[in-house]
């Protein structure tokens, strides 16, 4: 008697100091017994993710779409796509890390800046994709916005708590400094770099000739300098931490498709996108 009472005990006493190992189910179990793939993308990242009226678009969308059906074969067993916003605002339900620790998504694809130290509960990806920090001007500006001076008394349009914004700061001290914000933030400082407002937008090169593609824009009605970026980065998806079968799923992924495929398929083999990534690759790999 007092040994199914020891055994009755430690049954329940187990679960309330171990709830991981009891109540915890891995992304792939969740696909497997649900059939759907939640990925968590942004609207306001293009050529990452963005929409057309109530289409969405972008390189994760072409990208995950692939990836779903690698997740059937490995299953065997139809997997849905079901794409869910994300946002930079991790106080919202919608954060992109938040979404991840919440289990609202099983990943997160966007431009993600790869950290040393991860935000707690997430973990990234390998790089699948290489970015870099560049001014962008209006065409007449390109002879006095000179990167490789002080940019004394210019003004640079930058992202809100972006690292380009603390990047600027900190390498040209004497410019002056427009901070746009929130969800349109990116689609504002654009127009007011090919409008002549400001003096140059810094920001991500690949994030800067999306939404100018994004907006219609031709190349010719903007600049990028210098030629090679100013900072590098690598972009990785976001997955939970502690899950370790399937960050190596999503790492396979990555391995299998390059960047350079998914935006020709994306967006055609003679996208700006293409030469942007090709001269990032070059200089940032």
């Amino acid at each position: 008697m007092s040994k199914k009472l020891t055994i009755t005990a430690i049954s329940l006493i187990f679960p309330l100091f171990f709830p991981t190992i009891s109540l915890a189910q891995s992304a792939l179990q969740d696909i497997r017994q649900n059939g759907v793939l939640k990925v968590g993308i942004r609207k306001d990242a293009a050529p990452f993710g963005y929409t057309e009226g109530d289409n969405w678009k972008g390189l994760c969308v072409e990208g995950m779409e692939i990836f779903r059906a690698s997740l059937e074969k490995q299953l065997n067993r139809s997997v849905r796509l079901e794409k869910l916003e994300t946002v930079l605002d991790e106080s919202s339900p919608q954060g992109r890390y938040r979404s991840i620790t919440s289990k609202r998504a099983h990943l997160e694809c966007g431009p993600n800046t790869i950290n040393k130290n991860s935000p707690t509960g997430i973990a990234f990806s390998l790089p699948f994709l290489y970015s870099g920090t560049y001014l962008m001007v209006k065409p007449e500006n390109r002879l006095r916005v000179n990167p490789s001076g002080f940019l004394q008394d210019l003004t640079i349009g930058v992202l809100g708590d972006s690292l380009t914004q603390q990047f600027i700061a900190g390498r040209y001290q004497l410019a002056n400094q427009k901070v746009y914000q929130g969800q349109s933030g990116r689609q504002t400082a654009v127009k007011d770099a090919v409008e002549g407002k400001i003096d140059a937008l810094a920001s991500d090169g690949i994030l800067l000739v999306g939404e100018a593609l994004r907006q219609g824009l031709n190349p010719n009605q903007y600049a990028l300098i210098p030629e090679k970026p100013l900072t590098c980065i690598a972009y990785g998806m976001i997955v939970p931490a502690n899950d370790s079968e399937w960050k190596e799923i999503v790492n396979n992924f990555i391995r299998n498709n390059s960047s350079q495929t998914l935006l020709e398929r994306s967006f055609g083999a003679n996208s700006p996108l293409i030469t942007i990534s090709v001269a990032d690759q070059d200089k940032c790999i």
